[in-house]
């Protein structure tokens, strides 16, 4: 489905002035009225992408838009801001219909490149925050702890001529955010002695090492964050903010024998291309997916990880599915995987040993 935004003529002209580029001592009026003005619809649509345990309507939501024409081919002026504007900051628009309409802004003509921003924390077009050429947007950051499940943050651009008179484009925005869902837990023990009725149960589940920062233009490399915009870093956090998109907290449930369990769990994190580690001390590495479980050995509950190492990384708009079946106890701490050895038994007679010597008369 496609967002659309009209931009048509702006009644303000303090919303369209623009005399940065002009080189004679022409008046900003009279400079605006000797410009060609395009009238000019930016059209844009959110993945198609369904995520388990949320809804399409959910995670194409649209609480605010912002909307930014820069100036583009090989003038001195590439990058400027030439108009922007922006909608749903004072009362969220809260738009899952798939169409949204009647922002108005005034371009004017020439090769322009424009972006659109979906559901950020900051109206980077007014007040302290507005920005003013392509080179400061890029730079802008945005914090995991602002997505929700209905508000994930989302930004696109396409590159257009425009022409005098009225245009349309259309503007592809992603989700910036990768999505991880751990979609069943079947029992599957080997071991007879974790067969029995009632020994298996299953509880939370949440990740770790999660990266809680990115700018605009996606090119800030997780490795380079500090560890204050590392989110769960090698334990869980389940407070909010921050947990809100990471942790799932949940009633245990025992999954008997040969059964499963199809409680969706689905997480969301910023993009994340370290690579896995096991070091004790805090550093940058791999998302980790961590499930909690209890199990009975004959004696006591033991509590058990199932770490799932994310270790192939994490990419923005993308959908990571997970199903896990357990054949053995986990792990005693969420930072060490399971591994283990398959282990082939090969039964051999040994050779006699020698032994005492009797040569008894009777």
């Amino acid at each position: 489905m496609r967002h659309t935004f009209f931009a048509a003529l702006a009644a303000s002209a303090a919303l369209v002035c623009s005399c940065d580029n002009t080189s004679d001592l022409l008046s900003c009026e009279t400079y605006e009225e000797a410009m060609k003005n395009c009238e000019l619809t930016v059209e844009f649509g959110v993945p198609e992408t369904k995520v388990a345990a949320q809804t399409e309507a959910n995670e194409k939501t649209i609480q605010n838009v912002q909307i930014f024409v820069f100036r583009a081919g090989s003038g001195a002026d590439k990058g400027k801001l030439d108009v922007s504007a922006s909608a749903g900051f004072d009362t969220p628009l809260a738009e899952s219909s798939g169409k949204y309409s009647s922002l108005e802004l005034r371009c004017s003509t020439g090769e322009r490149e424009v972006w659109a921003v979906v559901n950020d924390a900051k109206d980077h077009t007014k007040g302290s925050d507005a920005i003013a050429n392509k080179e400061q947007f890029l730079a802008l950051t945005t914090e995991l702890k602002d997505n929700t499940p209905t508000k994930l943050f989302m930004i696109g651009s396409q590159s257009a001529n425009l022409k005098e008179g009225k245009e349309s484009l259309t503007v592809n925005v992603k989700r910036v955010c990768a999505s991880v869902i751990l979609e069943k837990v079947t029992n599957d023990f080997i071991s007879p002695g974790y067969q029995k009725t009632g020994v298996f149960k299953v509880g939370d589940c949440y990740l770790l090492n999660v990266p809680g920062k990115i700018n605009f233009g996606l090119t800030l490399d997780p490795s380079g964050l500090s560890p204050d915009d590392w989110y769960a870093r090698m334990k869980a956090e389940s407070a909010s903010p921050r947990k809100d998109l990471i942790y799932d907290a949940v009633t245990e449930k025992t999954v008997e024998y040969q059964a499963y369990d199809n409680t969706v769990h689905t997480f969301y994190a910023y993009p994340n291309n370290c690579g896995f580690s096991t070091d004790s001390n805090w550093s940058t590495r791999a998302t980790v997916l961590v499930l909690e479980t209890r199990i009975y050995d004959g004696k006591e509950w033991v509590k058990y990880y199932y770490p799932v190492a994310l270790k192939d990384g994490l990419k923005g708009n993308c959908q990571y599915k997970v199903s896990l079946t357990v054949k053995r106890p986990g792990s005693l701490d969420p930072n060490v995987p399971v591994t283990f050895d398959d282990v082939t038994p090969v039964v051999t007679v040994s050779d006699w040993e020698s032994g005492a010597t009797y040569t008894p008369e009777v």
